[in-house]
């Protein structure tokens, strides 16, 4: 498990998925941030455009956006050198996956919290 995280998929809504991830993963001691291409602040947190955009380089990225989006991103944190993704249930795109693995990224298709004992 890296020491920075990403969670890509941030919004304004707190009520949704993405924010219990970023609100528990930073209880838990660690460094997180929040991504979304078209937020700069919301509810009082700061959100970043996009991977390069953060403030110290993330580890890990945590992806909480629709399938049909995802390989955009995962080309990004290529780039961006991002060792582990993963890919929160209904998250999951195959062509993203595989452009992960061929690029020598940790690929995890399940719920980061439940399987770091976080939830």
């Amino acid at each position: 498990m890296g020491n920075i995280f990403a969670v890509a998929g941030a919004s304004s809504d707190t009520s949704k998925y993405w924010f219990k991830i970023y609100k528990d993963i930073k209880k838990a001691g660690m460094n997180v941030y929040c991504v979304n291409p078209r937020l700069d602040k919301a509810e009082g947190y700061t959100f970043y455009h996009s991977l390069k955009d953060l403030p110290e380089k993330a580890d890990t990225l945590i992806i909480v956006i629709r399938p049909d989006l995802t390989t955009k991103l995962v080309e990004e944190a290529v780039r961006e050198g991002i060792k582990t993704i993963w890919f929160q249930p209904g998250t999951y795109d195959e062509e993203a996956v595989k452009i992960a693995r061929k690029n020598g990224i940790e690929v995890h298709d399940a719920c980061f919290m439940v399987q770091n004992g976080l939830w």
